[in-house]
């Protein structure tokens, strides 16, 4: 899944950059000591600029070097196919309908298709590829024990002993001993419901949130431009707004709205059947689940493009 193949990626570098710093020598001038006279005859007759050579920037060559070899890592690393490539060209090859605009160098990626009178635009970025919004690896396991652990106290508070799905079902026996059900003997480890529960859990947190805008043109009627966030293959509506017609591009509609222009109450104010209908409005238009899964799907793979791009680049100005 997506954060299990950032956690490779981000290994090997942090791997490799100890290695490093274990066996390189630092560049630090030679000392040598100037008698006081001369270094004052040298201040007050210093020419304006100097005639020395410079010496080679040893530095910017060892950071060169340092990247070259990040390079060589991830360019192994890229050698296989992954899900996440599997899962776009799938994608590609069942919703024909989208074409994507990608620029090598760029963050940001657009999706475009026509429906009935309406030009649909969708936009999401690389960048939540870095800034996760859910925890993830040991974080996220710590969380779940967390909650585990409150359940299990809230229930044992509750009045009246009521029983729960993961309260011990027991009582007491008539000679005052505590009577424990079989099903309560086994541990809650190898519970079938509580490990299915887990399981259901450390999949989703594999998952990371993505923001995306999406803009319904019309012509002479303006467009609808919709904030969504798509997480574990579903979307979530955070904002709709009306935007009037203008000769604004859709991205920068996307991007900027226009001052003094009423956003729209939040989203879950709204009437319940406008929020579902709402969904199924955007559902019938392909913002649907295969989308949802697709987009995490298309940032892991664009990010590591760019971030062999993006070390190229830097080898290529420090050397």
């Amino acid at each position: 899944m997506l954060s299990i193949r950032a956690f490779a990626r981000w290994a090997p570098r942090t791997t490799s950059r100890i290695a490093n710093y274990t066996t390189r020598t630092p560049f630090r001038p030679a000392a040598r000591s100037i008698p006081k006279s001369t270094t004052l005859l040298a201040q007050r007759f210093q020419p304006a600029f100097s005639t020395s050579a410079r010496r080679p920037d040893e530095i910017g060559q060892e950071l060169g070097a340092k990247l070259e070899s990040e390079i060589s890592i991830e360019s192994e690393n890229n050698e296989s196919t992954t899900d996440s490539d599997s899962n776009v060209k799938t994608f590609f090859d069942e919703n024909d309908f989208w074409s994507v605009e990608d620029k090598e160098g760029e963050q940001d990626v657009v999706l475009k298709r026509s429906y009935d009178d309406e030009q649909i635009t969708v936009s999401f970025s690389i960048v939540d590829f870095n800034t996760p919004g859910s925890m993830e690896g040991e974080e996220a396991d710590e969380a779940f024990m967390d909650e585990d652990e409150d359940a299990v106290a809230a229930e044992q508070g509750q009045s009246g002993g009521a029983n729960t799905k993961g309260a011990v079902n027991q009582g007491k026996t008539s000679g005052g001993n505590m009577k424990v059900a079989p099903e309560d003997s086994i541990a809650p480890a190898d519970r079938e419901e509580l490990r299915n529960e887990e399981d259901e859990y450390n999949d989703q947190s594999q998952a990371f949130p993505a923001n995306v805008n999406v803009l319904i043109q019309r012509p002479n009627r303006g467009a609808l431009r919709i904030n969504l966030v798509t997480d574990n293959g579903r979307f979530s509506i955070h904002g709709v707004t009306h935007l009037p017609d203008s000769n604004t591009s859709p991205i920068d509609l996307l991007r900027n709205t226009p001052e003094n222009l009423y956003t729209g109450p939040p989203f879950q104010q709204l009437d319940e059947e406008v929020q579902g209908m709402l969904e199924q409005y955007l559902d019938v238009r392909g913002i649907n689940t295969a989308l949802a899964l697709f987009i995490p799907d298309y940032i892991d793979v664009k990010e590591q493009k760019e971030y062999l791009g993006w070390l190229g680049r830097v080898k290529s100005f420090v050397e």
